[in-house]
């Protein structure tokens, strides 16, 4: 058994060092030819010093080691002359002057973000471009924070126009440790998870699950247990012992009584404080973060459930009072919390 085993990993091996003795050759066979081509190039380095200055305080709010690889990387060094044309394709929009070339992607697509709005190079902009430019933030990926970071402003500043007033690149979620891939058969389509799920929990768990600076991790075991746990248990578990209880005590009908107790101001500040952390954590960008805040509501309404024991309280006619108040404090705790989330 054991010689067999060490059979099969020798062929193996063999096979391996195989293929790479045939990519090898036919990587020699390969020769990398210069080729050159006539291009629009939109002057960047003569305006070096102030423009580098705009950018670094260009207001990207990006993980602190991305923002400072783009400073690093593209910025300090000077800001070199980009080719905003391309001759040797003909697939893009021809450039007017020159049918010859067609426009550099980026510059085709960034300006979408205000020729979308009816921007007018000749100043008959529409007035929807007047009132929604400059934007507040673009959200984008955090591979393409380079090209929003430092080519865009510097297509804006060249046309005399405001930057965008942040710049959000957001991390990925990935899926076995890498990117999704088709190659990879690894791909989570949105509508299989809409179908399965329902849109609701999915974008739950996409926003729960997407990290301020690091990347998240999607999988079907992963948002299964996300939404039991999140949603089914914390909060599905807390509405329907709720809802239960009111309707079998007090017919679904509701007041705050007034008997109030010390157990009720824990969970009152609890659910009171929760808007301001909520708005700040938003304001950030951490959206992650707010919905864990939201969260506590629901925990520390769960937890108020056995401190103060609806179902014996229902068992003294004397604590009917009591009973009606701990049960309008966690309808407000839903209420409060689900306006949130």
């Amino acid at each position: 058994m054991i010689q067999e085993v060490i059979t099969n990993i020798t062929s193996a091996e063999n096979q391996a060092e195989e293929i790479v003795r045939d990519a090898t050759a036919r990587a020699k066979e390969i020769r990398l030819k210069a080729e050159s081509e006539a291009d629009v190039i939109l002057k960047q380095a003569a305006k070096d010093s102030k423009d580098a200055t705009r950018l670094r305080q260009n207001n990207a709010e990006v993980a602190a080691q991305r923002k400072t690889e783009m400073v690093n990387n593209f910025i300090k060094p000077g800001l070199q002359d980009l080719c905003v044309s391309r001759t040797s394709f003909k697939w893009g929009i021809p450039v007017d002057f020159d049918p010859k070339h067609v426009v550099y992607v980026w510059l085709d697509a960034l300006t979408n973000y205000i020729t979308g709005l009816g921007y007018d190079v000749d100043g008959n902009s529409d007035d929807k471009f007047k009132k929604y430019w400059p934007a507040d933030v673009h959200v984008i990926g955090k591979d393409i924070v380079r090209f929003h970071t430092i080519y865009w402003p510097i297509f804006l500043m060249s046309l005399g126009l405001p930057l965008p007033k942040q710049v959000f690149g957001h991390p990925w979620l990935l899926q076995d440790g890498g990117k999704m891939s088709k190659s990879k058969g690894n791909v989570i389509y949105a509508d299989d998870l809409v179908g399965f799920f329902g849109v609701d929990a999915v974008r739950y768990f996409l926003l729960a699950e997407m990290p301020y600076e690091t990347d998240g991790i999607i999988n079907w075991e992963w948002i299964t247990d996300k939404i039991n746990n999140d949603l089914a248990n914390i909060y599905g578990n807390l509405v329907s012992r709720t809802v239960a209880m009111s309707n079998k005590y007090f017919g679904g009908v509701l007041e705050n009584a007034g008997a109030k107790e010390d157990v009720d101001d824990d969970l009152i500040a609890t659910v009171t404080g929760a808007y301001e952390k909520v708005r700040a954590k938003i304001n950030e960008f951490r959206i992650s973060d707010a919905l864990s805040e939201i969260f506590v509501i629901f925990k520390r309404a769960n937890k108020y459930i056995d401190e103060t024991m609806p179902w014996a309280l229902a068992k003294d006619e004397s604590k009917t009072a009591r009973l009606k108040t701990v049960l309008y404090n966690l309808a407000e705790s839903i209420v409060i919390g689900t306006s949130l989330l």
